[in-house]
């Protein structure tokens, strides 16, 4: 039998093969839908309600791989809108899940962020202060909040108050950009879960006056690779960082009390996958005529 060829095929042929594979998609969804049924049974056969309603670790190892698997014309920021409002939509599924974001200056870019990553149909809930974010999560309100990254609002201190034993970053937004875009920065009570290629967040608190170079020395000491530092508070004459390092440092890491030998204890305050970088790629496909504003 000859083999059938693109351009041997009518349009009612190929529009008949689009319903084909439009009606596979569908039941594929539906045999997920039903998988996470099972997950949710499994998760209350452990013991009751999993807090990571929402792993954003895991969500992006699976988007690395799926771009991985990427041939042909397939554009990799479709298969991200997709496949985050597949994972958003079936999260709900399993339990309450609602957005508290932060009415700041950036509130307008905030929600946009929040809309694009966790799809038209999630609960944003308001929240006037960080404080106010804060106790939404408390509340259970809230299951994770949206808040400027620091290095985007240096008049912010939210950062000060994180604690891994109690809030903690958890994501970086948008997932699809790069690091230097302005973003977002997602607070969870979750523990953290890495994602394979992380950064890690540190809160330092300075015993005396020291300058952001000194800081790169001692973080050098202490065999921590320092990707910057983000933002810089000082109360009660006590200067405090926002660290961010090459790889995530998780709580009881040796490291951290080298660095607290240095004068220079350090908290964890989370961590976040690093982004995927598809905004800087696009950039480079269209040709510097098109790049601007993609970076700062």
């Amino acid at each position: 039998m000859a083999q059938t060829t693109p351009s041997s095929q009518t349009l009612a042929d190929l529009r008949r093969r689009l319903d084909s594979i439009d009606d596979r998609l569908l039941d594929l969804l539906a045999e997920r839908a039903r998988v996470m049924d099972d997950v949710r049974a499994a998760k209350a056969a452990e013991g009751g309600s999993d807090p990571r309603l929402a792993r954003p670790g895991r969500e992006m190892t699976i988007l690395r791989r799926l771009i991985d698997r990427i041939k042909g014309p397939l554009p990799p920021d479709l298969v991200v809108r997709l496949w985050r409002d597949i994972m958003t939509s079936f999260t709900r599924l399993q339990g309450a899940f609602a957005i508290a974001v932060l009415r700041s200056e950036s509130y307008t870019a905030l929600m946009a962020l929040a809309r694009q990553h966790y799809g038209q149909s999630t609960p944003l809930l308001t929240a006037t202060s960080p404080a106010q974010v804060f106790a939404r999560l408390d509340d259970g309100r809230a299951q994770l909040a949206l808040l400027p990254s620091p290095e985007d609002a240096p008049d912010l201190d939210w950062w000060r108050n994180l604690d891994p034993a109690g809030l903690q970053v958890v994501a970086r937004l948008p997932v699809d950009g790069v690091e230097t875009q302005p973003g977002a920065l997602v607070v969870g009570r979750a523990p953290f879960e890495e994602s394979g290629a992380d950064r890690g967040l540190l809160v330092v608190v300075a015993e005396t006056e020291t300058s952001r170079a000194k800081l790169g020395r001692a973080f050098g000491q202490a065999g921590i690779g320092l990707a910057g530092t983000i933002a810089e508070s000082e109360r009660g004459g006590r200067q405090s960082f926002l660290a961010v390092t090459e790889t995530y440092v998780a709580p009881g890491d040796a490291r951290l009390a080298a660095l607290s030998a240095l004068g220079l204890p350090a908290k964890v305050a989370g961590g976040y996958a690093v982004p995927l970088g598809l905004a800087a790629e696009k950039a480079v496909r269209r040709g510097p005529s098109s790049s601007k504003g993609v970076s700062r």
